[in-house]
């Protein structure tokens, strides 16, 4: 099923945001002190595993982009709470907007897997990948807003025409940047800035890392916010593919 607040017992909130606190580190960990397996020591640390295997779900790609940024894709153990929280949380089915993201978002994650040479074809509960025709024409408030859901997706392994079809939408995108921040809306600010900075044209755009300098200041307390920035000033600094 997908996550709803009466599929995990309690609130899975707080479990998201000690994730995102741990992604963080492990982001920031350039020596690899913190060690492998982190997913795997998360969801044991609480008492109700469906909560952490639930932040897992939410998380989506982001639990295994940092390390894989670092070029340390994730071990066994993590790999098989992945599984595991897929199977346990799946994808909706239909041709829901909401299934549509959710398509989007499993794509983002078995690529992430892929690269990392993981076969996800028998995984129980991903849903399937769907060509990016699913990007809204035209108006680009509706762009803007499925795209801040979608930050898990911006990462460097990500569907080549995926990126080129933002890519074409930069200027809408930048849009979108700029009324999430003039909202205070800091997730949603920091997930477009992060699509931003995936396939940046170059330094003649100042607006990314303002964004993000500010975001990293006023989103000091939300861990998630948090590792968007990080994510993005990853992505901004990585040597082209």
């Amino acid at each position: 099923m997908p996550i709803t607040a009466s599929s995990v017992p309690g609130t899975v909130e707080p479990a998201v945001q000690a994730l995102a606190s741990e992604l963080l580190r492990a982001l920031d960990d350039q020596e690899g002190h913190a060690g492998g397996d982190h997913l795997d020591r998360f969801v044991d640390a609480w008492d109700d595993r469906s909560r952490g295997l639930a932040a897992v779900r939410v998380l989506g790609a982001d639990v295994l982009t940092p390390s894989a940024l670092r070029g340390a894709p994730a071990g066994g153990a993590d790999e098989a709470v992945v599984r595991a929280a897929v199977r346990a949380y799946p994808a909706p089915a239909g041709h829901s907007r909401g299934a549509t993201l959710w398509n989007v978002r499993d794509a983002a994650l078995a690529r992430v897997l892929v690269a990392a040479g993981t076969d996800v074809t028998a995984w129980e509960g991903l849903a399937s990948p769907r060509s990016p025709g699913w990007l809204p024409d035209g108006q680009w408030l509706p762009l803007a807003a499925d795209l801040s859901r979608l930050a898990c997706a911006a990462h460097p392994w990500a569907d080549a025409a995926l990126r080129e079809r933002v890519a074409a939408r930069r200027r809408d995108v930048a849009r979108g940047l700029a009324r999430a921040l003039l909202r205070r809306d800091l997730l949603g600010a920091a997930g477009l800035a992060r699509w931003l900075a995936l396939d940046r044209a170059g330094d003649d755009e100042p607006m990314v890392e303002a964004a993000l300098g500010q975001l990293e200041i006023v989103g000091t307390g939300d861990p998630r916010v948090l590792l968007q920035c990080g994510i993005a000033h990853r992505l901004m600094t990585r040597a082209p593919a």
